[in-house]
């Protein structure tokens, strides 16, 4: 399982425009994607950000993000690739390009 966490505090508002915009879009598609918010994630000069984590998995903290529909259809994206089987690693290549520049960290798994 993987969870997509996105920070509410972000950029004046647009955090949570973010949140609702993906929980929205996961809805419309039936997308059963883990969702949450998360008040200040500490990145406060990233813009909006949002974080993807699971147990046993890689976690990543992204950055400069939109509440626009490419910024949507990238967060899906990612969440769902970094839910498939396996150490959650997403490889630069298959990235979406909204994500490919964005990307403040990444954690190795516990253990």
């Amino acid at each position: 399982m993987s969870v997509l966490i996105i920070c509410t505090t972000c950029a004046d508002g647009q955090g949570q425009a973010l949140l609702e915009a993906v929980e929205n879009e996961a809805l419309a598609r039936d997308i059963a994607q883990a969702i949450r918010g998360q008040a200040c994630m500490a990145a406060c000069s990233q813009g909006c950000t949002a974080a993807l984590q699971g147990a046993g998995k890689h976690s990543y903290l992204f950055g400069r993000l939109a509440p626009d529909a490419a910024g949507v259809d990238a967060l899906l994206a990612v969440a769902a690739e970094h839910a498939e089987p396996g150490d959650g690693q997403l490889a630069w290549a298959r990235r979406p390009e909204r994500l490919k520049g964005g990307l403040i960290a990444r954690l190795p798994p516990l253990g």
